[in-house]
């Protein structure tokens, strides 16, 4: 049993809807979420450790991580949940379903994978984590901030760009350090799709240069049932870019389920 519980922010009340952020991100990537859905949902934004109110850094995994926040949620009565994750936050969802399908009520996947890193990103995560010994954490930023948004994302909407920046800057180069090699030896989660029993809906942006659309494409095939959706004018970063339309793809979705 993990020896600390996760800190988290919610809004809300109903059935719970939880969500797990990205890296090197923490909570503030679903304020959008926290302001928009909290009419229709219990709104549950998790802070993975080393993040945000989560701090101190310390090592963990993905599995450990999907177990801390089941001992979180069974802490304050948030159990059956729609569990939802972005990017990492995926990777957490699937190692969630693995271990407590039961206690779940649906999933919602954002710019995510299922497979694990191969040689290749193996030995980016390595050198990503040198860059964060030597550098810090603007550094990673540097790194990162291209990739994730839409190329009208800044010029449309520079907040977004400006909170990208202060939260990636404000994660201590320690925890971006655990975290890349907790992203380096996840395991493969390909295997596990056809045991995915619970509605799942598989979001994408559809400028997202980190995650190919074919990978969504794939797991919407290897999972019973589910969807697919893709929000227009955003990159990898859909519930900030795009908040509305994002919410309300999840919305409907998790409505029509009722």
């Amino acid at each position: 049993m993990p020896q600390q519980l996760l800190q988290h922010r919610e809004a809300g009340k109903g059935t719970p809807l939880v969500l797990v952020h990205g890296f090197p991100f923490d909570s503030r990537m679903w304020d959008d979420q926290l302001a928009g859905l909290a009419d229709d949902f219990r709104v549950i934004a998790i802070e993975l450790p080393g993040y945000g109110q989560s701090a101190p850094p310390r090592p963990f995994t993905v599995a450990s991580a999907a177990e801390e926040i089941h001992a979180l949620l069974k802490s304050i009565g948030a159990l059956p949940c729609i569990l939802g994750g972005l990017s990492m936050g995926g990777y957490v969802c699937f190692e969630f379903a693995a271990r407590f399908i039961a206690d779940m009520r649906a999933m919602v996947l954002s710019d995510t994978r299922c497979d694990a890193d191969g040689p290749e990103a193996k030995e980016n995560r390595n050198r990503m984590i040198q860059v964060a010994r030597e550098r810090g954490s603007t550094a990673i930023a540097d790194i990162m901030e291209p990739k994730l948004l839409a190329p009208d994302t800044p010029k449309n909407r520079p907040s977004v760009r400006q909170k990208l920046r202060q939260i990636m800057e404000s994660v201590s180069p320690q925890t971006i350090e655990h975290t890349l090699a907790a992203l380096r030896d996840r395991s493969d989660s390909t295997g596990r799709l056809k045991t995915i029993s619970v509605p799942t809906l598989i979001v994408m942006g559809q400028q997202d240069a980190i995650t190919p659309l074919a990978v969504a494409q794939a797991m919407q095939q290897g999972i019973p049932g589910a969807r697919l959706a893709i929000i227009a004018g955003a990159g990898h970063m859909p519930p900030m870019e795009q908040p509305d339309q994002f919410n309300r793809t999840v919305r409907d979705f998790l409505l029509s389920l009722r």
